[in-house]
Parts: C-alpha cells; sequence; structure tokens
C-alpha cells in the first residue's frame, strides 16, 4: 500500500478525528516513513511508541518499544472505528459516575466488536485502552481563575524566600 492510499483515507480524519484517538502523538503526513518492518508510520509520538500501516495488509497497529497490538485489521476498519470512537467521545458530556461510563463503555465496546473482532479482542488496543477508562478521564475539570492566582502567589512568595 503506497502513500497516497493511506492518506486518501486518513486526509477527511485530519487532524482533528485523528487527535480524539487517545494517543500520544502527532498524526503525519505522506511522505511516511518506515519503521524496521517497512510500515508506513502514520503516528509518532517522537520517543518509543507509534501507530503504523501495514503496506502489505493494510492493517494498523499500535507499537510501543517491543510490543504491538492491533488497532484495527485494515485500514478501511480503522476509518468506521475511528468514527465509532469520536461518536462517543463527542456524544457522550462525561457520565457522572463510573457505573454510567461503564455503559458508554460497553456500547463503543459492542461496535467495535462488529466492526473489527480482531480489534476488539482481549490484549489489543482498544481493550487495554477501555479497561482503563473511567468517568473522570471525561469530565473536565476547569480551574477557577482563583485557583491560578493563588499558585502564583506561592510561587512568587517561594521566589522570595530563595532570594
Amino acid at each position: 500500500m503506497n502513500d497516497s492510499k493511506i492518506w486518501a483515507a486518513l486526509e477527511p480524519m485530519f487532524p482533528s478525528a485523528l487527535e480524539e484517538i487517545p494517543l500520544d502523538g502527532n498524526w503525519l503526513k505522506p511522505p511516511y516513513a518506515d519503521d524496521p518492518e517497512g510500515r508506513a508510520i502514520i503516528c509518532n509520538d517522537g520517543d518509543f511508541q507509534y501507530v503504523v500501516v501495514d503496506r502489505k495488509s493494510s492493517s494498523v497497529l499500535y507499537v510501543c518499544e517491543d510490543d504491538e497490538s492491533v488497532i484495527a485489521s485494515s485500514l478501511e476498519m480503522f476509518v468506521s472505528i475511528v468514527a465509532a470512537w469520536r461518536t462517543i467521545d463527542n456524544d457522550t458530556a462525561g457520565p457522572v459516575d463510573d457505573e454510567d461510563f461503564s455503559e458508554v463503555k460497553k456500547s463503543f465496546e459492542s461496535q467495535l466488536r462488529a466492526i473489527d473482532p480482531a480489534a476488539a479482542g482481549p490484549n489489543e488496543f482498544w481493550s487495554l485502552y477501555t479497561e482503563e477508562l473511567t468517568s473522570e478521564d471525561y469530565v473536565e475539570v476547569e480551574d477557577s481563575d482563583e485557583d491560578d492566582d493563588e499558585d502564583l502567589f506561592v510561587e512568587t512568595e517561594e521566589i522570595r524566600a530563595d532570594a
């Protein structure tokens, strides 16, 4: 699979939909560098983890040091999985408790099994990620200006004490 075919699948999702995927790193544009196995690197954290598209099978894999897990069995399924994740990510205001959030996770896992059973496997990327999620991951806590001012005051006092 060449870079233009990979980009044709990724471009409609670039960058907003891809950035909602729970990965550290930057989503890349072509030309794609190859990893040691000849797979196209489409996302890279600049350190030791990245996402590749296997140029032969079109599978999308998460690589972290010596471990690999399936994100999607094919680039086409990846597009569908991203759409399912994005729907849940955008439509979920942030369930108040873990019981409510459990239903959200179950909904995504059900969609994932229907889209790509291999990607829904117990030791693959999505199952490893979703088992660690709690409602706290989706409840945004906004710091008030008072908290920011208080932190600045403490830092200023510490600097004065050191002087």
